[in-house]
């Protein structure tokens, strides 16, 4: 069974775009039928979106794949990775016959016939093929972070502009569940003007970007900017506002050097006593997905191993850290990120002048207290996450499903309300900030960033932050 979400889920969440978007119009909605089996059909006026997937066998490349293959209004075209038979085997195990596989983006993009290409690559190349995939007039998503530096995303930027606005980032998190009802009450005024904010975020399965390119800046740009970025654009969201001042401080406090210890788990010496021995999670954890062995069997029969010591792989990030960030509007925000903790979770509390939220990826309700309703913590109101008959589940608590059926109502016409480049940039501006904070012990002003001046002109005619 390809895993993900069945039609009646997606419908639901096609749902839950409707209720929660309000450019989302009614009749751009699935039509159900009556009779089991048949809950969700594509609008028979319109073609499928024909996607060339670029980065498709990554995992979250291999995910959208999967999904692509139920969705009733897309269609794979094509499957390009540098290693072809890593998608090949993830056509096989989906069950895509004939699929065309290619191993350079820039035949695939002269070869095939597409409507719109998936950017899901390591961060470095993003730039690379999502202007020339501009340039030729498509649509394009970009997997989270645009880039990895100010001057990239402007380039990016300047492409979309010029091609009328076809560029669509994935910033799935602001489709979770907590993020967006936090969000949305916030907005609604309960807790007056915010005034601080805090996020955390508890990695247990980040350790593993220690032994991925994400460990190295010059093709991540670090973990302030290769993950951080959700929580950034969270703060900004939230905040309202753009940011003013960052400082960061930052450390590889576990993931040192071993000298005892192999370059590969398969031929360590330590190996058997290891808690962070890949070997072990792939055989041991019950939910790590078929997919994702299908796709590493296939990187290692190409001669690209999994399982690269975290200790003595190579890196120049960090596996905790703390960022603080002003906004111009006075907001004041913290974010703890934690690669190395003994769980998963998000945890934010938004605190302002009239009240305060809190709330947790893996709490049903958040919490809400009002100013002057007395002190004892006991008296929180519960604000329920999740809308009553909407089923969220699957990736990021069923935000990357809301994020597919936002591309296709992007792609349509019908949803102009997705995250674009310019307003993405802003996250990648903080986390270059907290990176640049960190290396140099100051706090940074947001002026001093190459580019920052442009973005903003940009920023001010696209309205965003909305005033």
């Amino acid at each position: 069974m390809v895993p993900g979400y069945n039609k009646k889920q997606y419908q639901q969440h096609t749902d839950f775009i409707t209720m929660h978007d309000a450019s989302v119009a009614p009749t751009t909605r699935y039509n159900r039928r009556s009779h089991a089996g048949s809950e969700y059909e594509m609008d028979e006026c319109m073609n499928p979106i024909r996607v060339l997937v670029i980065g498709a066998g990554s995992w979250r490349g291999a995910w959208f794949t999967g999904e692509f293959t139920h969705h009733p209004d897309f269609e794979v075209a094509a499957l390009v990775d540098t290693q072809p038979n890593v998608p090949a085997a993830v056509a096989q195990y989906l069950g895509l016959a004939d699929i065309p596989i290619y191993s350079d983006a820039m035949e695939a993009m002269e070869t095939v016939a597409y409507d719109a290409v998936l950017v899901i690559v390591p961060d470095f190349l993003h730039k690379q093929y999502a202007v020339e995939a501009l340039k030729r007039g498509k649509y394009v998503y970009i997997e989270k972070p645009l880039s990895i530096s100010l001057p990239d995303c402007l380039e990016i930027v300047r492409a979309d502009r010029a091609a009328g606005r076809k560029a669509m980032v994935g910033f799935n998190m602001r489709y979770n569940p907590l993020y967006g009802k936090l969000r949305q009450l916030v907005v609604e005024g309960m807790i007056g003007q915010p005034l601080t904010i805090q996020a955390d975020e508890f990695y247990y399965n980040g350790r593993t970007f220690f032994r991925r390119w994400n460990r190295l800046r010059r093709m991540s740009g670090g973990l302030w900017v290769t993950k951080a970025v959700h929580d950034f654009d969270f703060l900004y969201w939230v905040a309202q506002s753009l940011p003013n001042t960052v400082s960061a401080s930052a450390s590889l406090s576990l993931y040192q050097p071993k000298p005892e210890a192999g370059l590969y788990c398969h031929d360590c010496p330590i190996e058997t006593d290891c808690a962070d021995s890949h070997l072990k999670f792939r055989i041991d954890n019950s939910d790590f997905p078929p997919l994702r062995r299908v796709i590493e069997e296939a990187r290692e029969a190409a001669g690209s191993p999994a399982d690269l010591c975290l200790f003595n792989s190579e890196k120049d990030t960090f596996d905790n850290g703390q960022a603080l960030v002003t906004f111009e509007n006075g907001v004041k925000a913290s974010f703890t990120l934690n690669v190395i903790a003994p769980f998963t979770d998000h945890r934010i509390r938004v605190s302002g002048t009239e009240g305060t939220y809190d709330g947790s990826f893996d709490a049903p309700d958040l919490l809400y207290w009002k100013r002057h309703d007395g002190e004892t913590l006991d008296r929180a109101r519960k604000i329920p996450v999740r809308e009553e008959g909407i089923v969220n589940q699957g990736l990021h608590g069923g935000a990357d499903n809301v994020l597919l059926n936002k591309f296709l109502h992007f792609i349509r016409g019908t949803n102009t309300n997705v995250t674009r480049p310019t307003e993405a940039s802003i996250a990648i501006a903080i986390g270059v900030a907290a990176t640049m904070a960190g290396d140099t012990n100051r706090v940074v002003t947001m002026d001093e960033l190459d580019g920052w001046k442009e973005l903003k002109g940009y920023l001010a005619e696209e309205r965003c932050p909305p005033t």
